[in-house]
């Protein structure tokens, strides 16, 4: 009889590893260009004359984040609490901007569930905010580019996490009117693991621990929204 529930445990386990395996290989992971991840770097003057553009209040960050599971993930926003886009003739060259963390929204939940998820999200497993209620995005270099559907400039910056600042690479589709700016993005990709947000993670996960819960994607989905007006010097 020992051997037999022997036999049956490990059978068990083998099918939980299985289907970890397979979830992990078919699950619903987040859309997006994986965008380039590297230690931070030197925030350098702008070389060129600039005008000021203040982020509006309407300009938000769009987030997107998944369990290793089809079909099961949260979407929502984090608010720009402040900012700033310096422009140049080309474009812009420079700028950073403030995201408050503390307000982080959610909007395929309801309730309950939402109000569960936030605290979650807001607690010390995921972003610890009452600790580290905002994070930042310092822009370090901006290319323009030509023939590249959707884009206009490449821009790397600084973002700031839990107080751990590592510089990301993506494309922004950037215009200027009048008085008035916009940048967006299509959706990106980012591994939250690298700023220290790690539970969940499928790198800190056994594929024997209860599945449903607790293996969650490192990819967060990241898409930016940002309008502006120019500042009267």
């Amino acid at each position: 009889m020992k051997i037999l529930s022997y036999n049956l445990k490990s059978l068990q386990l083998s099918l939980l590893s299985i289907m970890a395996i397979l979830l992990i290989a078919c699950g619903g992971g987040v859309e997006g260009k994986k965008a380039k991840t590297k230690e931070a770097e030197a925030v350098k003057p702008a070389e060129v004359a600039t005008e000021t553009y203040a982020l509006a209040r309407n300009s938000k960050i769009e987030w997107v984040g998944s369990k290793k599971f089809v079909g099961d993930k949260h979407n929502g926003t984090v608010p720009v609490k402040s900012g700033i886009f310096e422009v140049a003739e080309d474009g812009i060259v420079g700028g950073n901007f403030i995201l408050d963390m503390s307000n982080i929204t959610n909007s395929d939940l309801e309730g309950e569930w939402q109000g569960k998820l936030l605290g979650h999200l807001k607690s010390p497993d995921f972003f610890d905010t009452a600790k580290f209620p905002t994070a930042e995005f310092t822009i370090t270099n901006v290319e323009k580019l030509s023939g590249v559907s959707g884009a206009t400039h490449k821009i790397k910056g600084n973002l700031t996490l839990k107080n751990t600042t590592k510089s990301i690479e993506f494309n922004a589709d950037v215009k200027t009117a009048g008085d008035g700016i916009t940048a967006t993005t299509p959706q990106f990709v980012i591994d939250r693991t690298q700023w220290g947000v790690e539970y969940g993670s499928t790198d800190k996960t056994s594929v024997a621990d209860d599945l449903k819960d607790k293996i969650i994607s490192n990819d967060i989905g990241i898409k930016m929204s940002l309008t502006g007006g120019r500042v009267v010097r």
